[in-house]
């Protein structure tokens, strides 16, 4: 019975691994147009949220659903965040090449590091809430702020795992297929903690 029960419960959690390198591969192959990443990205924490409520191997149904319905707005909300991050290049370029080399250049590459820092968090929160919810932009970012002001240590645990995720792929870029899956799984039930404490009700509401 003991090794059947252990049989059981490995093979469980290959059916997980395997699961989670699927989405991480369809969430590599739908980002490679790289304006498609925030879709993307939203389709894969609904799969990931689908795979724990329903502990099923459906995937590609809750995937490309989310990336359907979540694309206008986690678009709009990935491309706000690039064009800070691409400035952020260019002006690192530019100052460590001797160009422009002024106060304000590093004060403004100063104030886009901290920006970059303190959204990254925020735009893995709307990500999820976009795949989950579905209202006006204006609404999703006022409730994302909130709730990333009101459930801090889950916006710092999402800022940790995110930061770990890109730093172990910078040093192993081949970690790409496995861990983007794998860190939204680690974050997954930290957010649906704080989504499933609001109905659509008890969110703030189009205003």
């Amino acid at each position: 019975m003991i090794k059947s029960k252990a049989g059981i419960e490995f093979v469980e959690k290959m059916n997980w691994v395997a699961d989670l390198l699927i989405i991480s591969i369809l969430w590599f192959i739908f980002s490679i147009p790289i304006v498609t990443l925030g879709a993307a990205s939203s389709a894969m924490y609904r799969a990931i949220q689908h795979r724990y409520l329903n502990g099923n191997g459906k995937i590609w149904t809750p995937f490309w659903k989310a990336f359907k319905s979540s694309f206008s707005h986690a678009t709009v909300a990935w491309l706000g965040y690039a064009f800070l991050l691409i400035i952020f290049i260019l002006n690192q370029t530019l100052l460590a090449n001797g160009f422009a080399w002024s106060w304000i250049n590093h004060f403004s590459q100063v104030f886009l590091s901290v920006a970059i820092l303190l959204l990254t968090p925020i735009l893995v929160l709307t990500f999820a809430y976009v795949s989950r919810f579905e209202d006006s932009l204006k609404t999703v970012l006022k409730n994302v702020f909130v709730l990333s002001i009101a459930y801090f240590k889950q916006t710092v645990y999402v800022f940790l795992v995110i930061s770990l995720s890109i730093f172990s792929v910078y040093l192993i870029p081949i970690l790409i297929v496995f861990v983007p899956a794998f860190s939204f799984s680690r974050i997954c039930p930290h957010l649906e903690t704080i989504f499933n404490k609001h109905t659509a009700e008890d969110l703030l509401g189009d205003t």
